[in-house]
């Protein structure tokens, strides 16, 4: 096939060759949108772990405020957390803390006014404490890092 004969050959080739367009677009969309789903997954698993912890602080409250007993005891408290959130490997960082204002300032005199509140009482936090490491490592967060929840309850 000589030069003059082939140019015009290529170009009915090139121009009525649209089967496999759509399969050379998936290729090329296929690791953007992994991406994108590795990613969704991964905020997905954070937000999962959140309410988890959040549900794990709660259950310690609602413990501590079954009765008036409970509320000394940390052990049992953290217990019921642990409990609620399946730790089974103890990975969780359970902390309680009675007497405390609601920004967390130490309190336990009911004479004083808390900095920022003007409720007096006693109060019983618990929070819990995930290291929670992501599928991928992204620039803009640093791995593992950090998830907590705390739950807070006036108890008198």
């Amino acid at each position: 096939m000589m030069l003059s004969q082939f140019k015009p050959w290529l170009r009915r080739r090139l121009h009525l060759g649209d089967a496999g367009i759509a399969g050379v677009e998936l290729a090329l969309a296929t690791p953007m949108l992994a991406l994108l789903m590795a990613g969704g997954v991964d905020f997905g698993r954070a937000l999962y772990e959140q309410h988890r912890l959040a549900a794990a602080a709660q259950a310690g409250i609602q413990y501590a405020t079954a009765s008036v007993s409970n509320l000394t005891n940390s052990s049992g408290i953290i217990a019921a957390a642990r409990a609620d959130a399946s730790d089974t490997t103890s990975s969780l960082t359970v902390t309680t803390g009675q007497c405390t204002c609601p920004t967390g300032a130490t309190l336990c005199s009911t004479s004083t006014t808390c900095t920022g509140s003007t409720v007096l009482g006693t109060y019983q936090k618990v929070t819990v404490t995930e290291s929670y490491s992501t599928i991928m490592s992204y620039g803009f967060v640093s791995n593992p890092f950090n998830i907590t929840a705390q739950s807070l309850v006036r108890v008198q």
